[in-house]
């Protein structure tokens, strides 16, 4: 689970490697702030960031809360 949380949340902010793979049909979220960026739309652009950040925090949230559960539910023989 903590690695779930720690791919996904590098994979939701990875620009530098995506950059250069994507297609006018597939444009990722961290392409969408740099080209709106780049068009002169910072706003727009840093909503955008701001929902990346939520959105992160959210599956950081719930990935550890499951894993907290998980290891409850795994461990509760223990308590017996």
């Amino acid at each position: 689970m903590e690695v779930f949380g720690y791919l996904f949340v590098s994979a939701m902010t990875t620009v530098s490697a995506i950059i250069f793979l994507y297609s006018s049909a597939t444009r990722t979220a961290s392409v969408a702030v740099v080209s709106m960026d780049d068009a002169g739309d910072p706003a727009a652009a840093a909503a955008l960031c701001t929902l990346i950040l939520v959105t992160s925090i959210a599956v950081r949230v719930a990935t550890d809360l499951a894993a907290k559960r998980l290891w409850r539910r795994s461990q509760s023989w223990r308590a017996a």
